[in-house]
């Protein structure tokens, strides 16, 4: 398994491409479908599916493109469709949000999802939205974590459909993992779990 970051966005958001020889999933579609396309084609791979860590429009705004342009299916969770429809909220637009996100497969929590032949655990994890979710593999030791946790941060819970409480009971679930998971969150740099049970103040 091969993983891409890709900064793209007003607000440097990370889209994962996961890549095994001709597949590829890619977790937060943000920003820039031209950068997505442009590094598809480099790896000479076919974008199959697209994931969703949650509804903001910094993670999601090119879905629609690239599931036309690759034929790749969305996924995500029905909670955050409020966010996903949002294409009138001045913010959203700004962001790049210009059409509504269509769901095809809506995550069941607690089930495993194919990432390019990976299998990732899809968990549940509100507080920064109601449908924040973070994908987890045991046997690769790596975990999505959205705008969930970050290193040395974690997610706003003060935005529309926040929540601090259900936020601080995700990141409880996510401490629980093996400290040496590496953490991929939805901006800025990656980290271990173990790094952050150490430092992350707010954790």
């Amino acid at each position: 398994m091969k993983i891409l970051t890709l900064r793209v966005g007003a607000l440097n958001t990370n889209s994962y491409l996961i890549i095994d020889g001709p597949k590829a999933a890619l977790i937060d579609p943000a920003g820039s479908s031209e950068a997505i396309l442009a590094a598809l084609r480099k790896e000479q791979a076919l974008l199959e599916k697209i994931f969703l860590t949650h509804g903001h429009a910094d993670h999601v705004a090119v879905a629609m493109e690239l599931k036309r342009a690759t034929g790749g299916r969305i996924y995500g969770h029905s909670a955050d469709n409020y966010l996903l429809g949002a294409v009138e909220d001045e913010v959203a637009a700004y962001l790049g949000l210009t059409e509504a996100i269509t769901i095809d497969e809506n995550l069941v929590p607690g089930e495993d999802v194919d990432m390019a032949g990976t299998l990732f655990r899809v968990l549940s994890t509100p507080g920064h939205t109601p449908g924040s979710c973070c994908y987890y593999s045991e046997g690769e030791r790596v975990l999505f974590s959205g705008d969930t946790l970050f290193a040395q941060g974690i997610g706003r819970s003060d935005l529309l459909g926040g929540n601090g409480k259900l936020l601080q009971e995700s990141l409880n679930i996510l401490k629980e993992l093996p400290g040496n998971t590496q953490v991929f969150p939805g901006h800025g740099p990656a980290t271990t779990i173990e790094q952050e049970r150490a430092r992350n103040r707010y954790w």
